[in-house]
């Protein structure tokens, strides 16, 4: 009889002999599956067989960490481990996540099979991120673009009229935690609201829009409100892939807009992001957790993920 460790090291091989790549695809695949059992009046095993044993194998193999499945004779496959912290929680941000957030100024959406994980929102300080409030809407400071073109401005929406530590605690006005009262805050063309601009520490920066103490959408705003969908000319998921056919990111995010669950206000940050790059040369960023991604409030849309991943072969 096969030891144990004989067993796992034939893991790799067997999923392999199915014709099976145990991974985030897979995972979908086996939940969609049994989504459409239940619909069925026969439990059809022979159906869903396969893909679990695939399954098995990825959670046997990661799980159990037995020496033999390290020796270099088997191929082994990078995985990561996905934290939440609570939006603006830096004393929960392990110091891993936070040496990954990428140096000020250097995002750049290339092609890339399986790209690693990279944050452009300014990390938090002080239990809250650098953020601007306009008249209930949050946006927080992007470390990339370190100086916006004066080109990408629009209308001024106002001053800063309260600088405070604790904007949780002001409704009204023009808030902000970062930008000094009395600097004019501005739109940004094109964004409609899902960017606006100001100065900070003499140089212009962008804000990107966000959930801030449970508060996101304002009155009957929807995710279109929050993220200009039609001006996307590429994407960047981590651990998965890059579009970088702007036709093909286009049509992505008409499959995010048109799919999208509103789940709830209040958002999370993990080591997993969506990078969005629009044809103004700005680049936003959402969070994602399994099937749901946030920003402005947490969402729910496997189609999106689907679609992504289809968009890749």
């Amino acid at each position: 009889m096969k030891s144990v460790e004989e067993r796992l090291r034939q893991l790799p091989e067997m999923a392999e002999n199915m014709g099976l790549n145990a991974d985030e695809a897979l995972k979908r695949k086996i939940l969609r599956t049994a989504r459409e059992e239940k619909t069925q009046p026969v439990f059809t095993f022979r159906r869903l067989a396969p893909i679990l044993c695939a399954f098995v194998v990825l959670v046997g193999a990661v799980a159990i960490g037995v020496p033999a499945l390290q020796k270099e004779s088997v191929q082994q496959v990078p995985v990561q481990l996905t934290r939440t912290i609570a939006a603006g929680n830096s004393d929960a941000a392990p110091g891993a996540m936070l040496a990954l957030d990428v140096p000020m100024g250097s995002i750049v959406i290339k092609s890339s099979s399986n790209p690693s994980y990279r944050s452009i929102w300014a990390k938090a300080s002080g239990g809250n991120f650098p953020l601007i409030c306009v008249e209930g809407r949050y946006y927080r400071l992007l470390t990339n673009p370190t100086a916006l073109p004066e080109s990408l401005l629009g209308s001024a929406l106002g001053q800063v009229s309260i600088f405070t530590s604790e904007p949780a605690l002001v409704s009204g006005g023009i808030v902000s935690n970062k930008v000094q009262q009395g600097e004019n805050v501005y739109a940004v063309q094109g964004m409609q609201g899902a960017v606006v601009a100001a100065k900070v520490d003499g140089s212009l920066r962008a804000f990107q829009r966000v959930s801030f103490g449970d508060n996101a959408l304002v009155g009957g705003e929807g995710l279109s409100n929050t993220l200009q969908a039609n001006r996307v000319v590429a994407l960047e998921l981590t651990g998965v892939g890059t579009i970088n056919n702007a036709e093909t990111a286009r049509y992505l995010m008409g499959v995010l807009m048109d799919n999208a669950t509103f789940l709830r206000s209040g958002s999370s940050e993990t080591n997993t992001s969506l990078l969005i790059q629009m044809d103004n040369g700005l680049t936003l960023q959402m969070a994602v957790n399994g099937e749901r991604i946030m920003a402005c409030g947490t969402w729910a849309c496997p189609e999106f993920f689907e679609a992504f991943q289809e968009a890749l072969q």
